[in-house]
């Protein structure tokens, strides 16, 4: 690689640390090995970070991500700065960078003079670094997912002993890089799947609202009328007003049906006023007490799902007295809880419900639990990310 891959002063064939603490050859992939053994994910990408610079005796270490194959745009995962991590991650155009040149070449190595050669290298001129070495990422199918970059500030050789040190743990930090992508795939995947359900829903509830609870109602009205002009003695009087009472309790049940699929109020009157309305049909007293702060549709969507189906579960399996709902911020996250007072035993693996939320605050990276032991009532408690 002419101009990129520089050929080590030092004889390959030594093993030996430099005199200012540098290890090579075996030495370097043994304390690398060592640093990061029995990490993973990124606790190992943190361990890697700091390793490589200890054992290059290296002012910085970046491990960056890709925003696409062509490289042109970088965020760091880890970043390594003068014997500590940079925690606040930040990105940069690679244009006028040498790390423009890693898509190209397996790695490369500029030992001297980087200022010279990168005038627009604005990151490392500002800190005075001076040589660069760095290993290319790549996929399991060769696709260009970021690098790994050891710069220092004073001459910094690289032999090919050591770029195959670097290249060893490059692959690991690649299958990281790479489970990373195919989590937030799936994540995607599941987000566009919970929409479209919740789509499913809206339809279904508006059919429902504008088709089947318009045509009971006007069946409600039409057995109004016919009672009024049937004489109270006669027989069909009471079957009309009994099929009144049937009619009226069936156009509830399709109300509150409509209601648990699409909550229409959620999003004109708020959680709050949404969860009110939920409430106002049950058996059991419901005490509900909900931060009135404006939420993303989102969370409050996720918020009212794991309220309605707790209180449903609540109804038919808890034989409980009364049920408290408890929807408040706590730091940077919106926490829900539904507590009652019932018979508890509650197996959150025994139906389809609870999966469902699951599946539902994942996507909002968020968690449930059931606490729910035997005599003492049943507390279903989430957490959702506030952004």
């Amino acid at each position: 690689m002419p101009g990129v891959a520089a050929r080590s002063s030092y004889d390959r064939s030594v093993s030996t640390a430099t005199p200012h603490g540098r290890l090579r050859g075996h030495e370097l992939l043994a304390a690398v090995a060592e640093g990061t053994a029995g990490s993973v994910g990124d606790e190992f990408l943190r361990c890697l970070a700091q390793h490589v610079a200890e054992a290059f005796a290296a002012k910085m270490v970046l491990i960056c991500e890709a925003s696409d194959p062509t490289g042109t745009h970088v965020r760091t995962l880890v970043s390594w700065y003068d014997g500590d991590f940079i925690d606040e991650p930040f990105e940069y155009d690679t244009a006028g960078t040498p790390c423009a040149v890693t898509t190209d070449y397996p790695w490369v190595s500029f030992p001297a003079a980087l200022s010279e050669r990168f005038p627009k290298a604005e990151i490392a001129i500002n800190l005075g670094l001076q040589s660069y070495l760095a290993v290319c990422l790549k996929s399991s199918d060769n696709v260009h997912l970021g690098h790994i970059a050891v710069l220092d500030d004073g001459p910094m050789e690289a032999s090919e002993q050591d770029a195959a040190a670097l290249k060893i743990f490059a692959t690991r930090a690649s299958s990281e890089l790479e489970r990373r992508d195919q989590e937030r795939a799936l994540a995607a995947s599941r987000a566009r799947v919970i929409e479209a359900a919740d789509k499913e829903r809206r339809r279904v509830g508006r059919d429902l609202h504008d088709g089947a609870q318009q045509r009971l109602l006007a069946v409600s009205n039409l057995l109004r009328v016919s009672r009024m002009k049937i004489d109270e003695d006669d027989p069909a009087h009471e079957l009309v007003a009994r099929a009144e009472e049937e009619l009226a309790q069936a156009h509830a049940e399709l109300r509150k049906l409509a209601r648990g699929l699409h909550p229409v109020a959620l999003r004109e009157r708020g959680l709050g006023q949404a969860l009110a309305s939920l409430c106002q049909a049950s058996e059991i007293p419901i005490d509900v007490d909900v931060w009135e702060g404006e939420l993303p549709l989102p969370v409050a969507r996720g918020a009212y799902f794991v309220a309605a189906e707790a209180l449903a579960n609540a109804a038919r399996y808890s034989e409980a007295s009364k049920i408290e709902v408890r929807i408040a911020p706590a730091g940077q996250e919106l926490v829900v809880e539904v507590r009652d007072d019932g018979v508890g035993g509650a197996d959150p693996a025994s139906g389809t419900g609870l999966i469902g939320l699951v599946d539902r605050l994942e996507v909002l990276a968020g968690t449930l639990s059931v606490d729910s032991p035997p005599g003492e009532g049943t507390l279903v408690r989430a957490t959702i990310p506030l952004p």
